[in-house]
Formats: C-alpha cells, structure tokens, sequence
C-alpha cells in the first residue's frame, strides 16, 4: 500500500471550511478513484496545521490521481485555505493495524 501525505498550515479563520470542502468534494471523488483505499484530514486545531493522507492500493494508483490533473486540481481549489504552500510527501505503507 502507497500513501500521499500533503502538509500545510490552514488560515485559522477557514478550518471549518477546508475541512467541510475535504469532506464534501475531496472524499467523494476519492472513493470514486481505482486503487483509492482510505483518506484521513487531519487538523491541530492549536496551530492549524493540517494533514491531508490518502492511501492507495498500488503506487500506480496513487500517481495515477496526480497525473490525471485530480492533485492539482484540488490543490487550486483549497489554495484560498491555506496560510503556506503545502508539502507532499510519499510513503510505502510498512505496517498498518486495524
């Protein structure tokens, strides 16, 4: 299993609205993505730092949703949330409990 993490600080005035966006926008289209697993945003309230994680089934699958524009895409969208420009990262998943 693959993950994207995308890091970036949040306006404090516009957590509810970034996350109602994730929630409303982002999570539907994800789950409509092949190889799409799981999603989680994370917010610390205290410093508005935000997490955004999705993990796919194959690392195809994962580049997949960047080379189709959808990345970016919600990248331009959330832009007018974010207080600096978010850092992404990319994981092999070692261990996962549930």
């Amino acid at each position: 299993m693959y993950a994207r993490v995308v890091q970036v600080l949040l306006n404090q005035d516009h957590l509810n609205d970034a996350t109602n966006y994730f929630q409303d926008s982002v999570g539907p289209a994800l789950k409509d993505m092949a190889g799409f697993k799981n999603s989680r945003f994370l917010i610390n309230t205290k410093t508005s730092q935000c997490l955004m994680v999705t993990l796919w089934e194959t690392e195809e699958a994962r580049t997949a949703a960047e080379t189709n524009g959808f990345l970016q895409s919600v990248m331009v969208a959330m832009k007018p949330y974010f207080a600096a420009q978010p850092v992404i990262d990319y994981y092999e998943v070692a261990v996962q409990v549930v």
